[in-house]
């Protein structure tokens, strides 16, 4: 699978971040090019929500829907 990826942390809210994802990628159906998956990750460090979105831009303009741009986090570092 390519295309550029993101997690939130299970305190983040996950029903904001659904809703998110698919009102975007429904929102931008005819620009979709490539893969948009959102997905529930449990490992060491506790559940994550994981979004992949088929490029850099599609990413960018959903983190930049999802939080205003004070509140935005780094999302450059990794949850690991």
């Amino acid at each position: 699978m390519s295309g550029f990826e993101t997690r939130f942390r299970a305190e983040d809210d996950a029903d904001q971040i659904r809703a998110a994802f698919y009102g975007f990628v429904g929102a931008h159906a005819a620009d979709v090019d490539g893969d948009a998956h959102i997905s529930t990750e449990i490992d060491t460090q506790g559940p994550k929500l994981r979004v992949r979105l088929w490029s850099a831009e599609a990413m960018d303009a959903f983190l930049r829907g999802l939080y205003a741009a004070a509140e935005r986090p780094d999302r450059r570092a990794c949850y690991e």
